[in-house]
C-alpha cells in the first residue's frame, strides 16, 4: 500500500519553512564589535638620564580576575549582577591586551628604561620586577571605569621585595553603557597605574 503524497509534501514545505526562518534568524543576528586599550601618553616627559638607560624593568604579565576571562565585554548591574555583552567583544585575550598597554605606558613614564615582558625568552639582566594582580576592570552600565591592583615591585635582578602596593581609581565614563567609551575609561585607568608604579621604580 502506498503511502499518501500529501502528508509527505506538507512534511517537505513545513521544513522548507522552518529552513528559511532559521535562515532569516542567522541574517538578523547582529554582527560582533570589537574593542582593544591604549597606552596613554603621559602629561609630562620625564627626563633621560644614563642611569636610566641601564635599567631593564621586566613585567609580569597581569592577572586579571575569573570573571573576566572572556572575550566578551563585561559591566556591572544593580543587584550585584554582572552583564555579558555578547556582540562587544575585547580584540584578543583581555589580560594579554592589559600586560601590553601597561607595559608601553612604564616605557613613556620610563624614558630611557627598558621594559620587557616577562618570562623572557633569552638570558636577559633585569634591574627590576613588577607583578600585578587586577581585582576589578570594569564598568557600570551607569557609572564610571574602576581599577583596582595589587602590585609588586623587586630590585636586585627580581629577588627581592622593594615595594607593596596597591591602586584604586575610577574614570568617568563619557557615554555611559557604551563600550566603546567604557574601553577608553579602562585605558586612562591603566595609564594612572602604570604612574603609581612607575613612582614607585624611579
Amino acid at each position: 500500500m502506498r503511502t499518501p503524497m500529501a502528508p509527505i509534501v506538507h512534511a517537505r514545505r513545513l521544513l522548507l519553512c522552518a529552513s528559511a526562518l532559521a535562515s532569516l534568524a542567522a541574517c538578523s543576528t547582529p554582527p560582533s564589535r570589537f574593542y582593544h586599550l591604549d597606552a596613554v601618553a603621559p602629561d609630562a616627559a620625564q627626563p633621560r638620564s644614563a642611569e636610566a638607560q641601564r635599567r631593564v624593568i621586566g613585567l609580569e604579565g597581569v592577572e586579571v580576575p575569573g570573571y573576566l576571562d572572556r572575550s566578551e565585554l563585561v559591566m556591572r548591574a544593580p543587584g550585584n549582577r554582572l552583564i555579558v555583552k555578547e556582540f562587544d567583544r575585547w580584540g584578543g585575550p583581555l589580560d594579554e591586551m592589559v600586560t601590553r598597554t601597561l607595559l608601553r605606558n612604564l616605557e613613556k613614564g620610563l624614558p630611557g628604561a627598558e621594559v620587557v615582558g616577562l618570562p623572557l625568552q633569552r638570558d636577559f639582566p633585569l634591574s627590576q620586577a613588577v607583578e600585578v594582580t587586577l581585582d576589578r576592570f570594569d564598568a557600570a552600565e551607569d557609572g564610571p571605569a574602576v581599577l583596582q591592583a595589587r602590585w609588586r615591585v623587586f630590585d636586585q635582578g627580581g629577588d627581592r621585595l622593594r615595594r607593596l602596593g596597591h591602586t584604586a581609581v575610577e574614570e568617568p565614563v563619557s557615554a555611559a553603557g557604551d563600550p566603546g567609551a567604557v574601553a577608553d575609561a579602562l585605558s586612562r585607568t591603566l595609564a594612572r597605574l602604570a604612574q603609581d608604579i612607575a613612582s614607585a621604580l624611579r
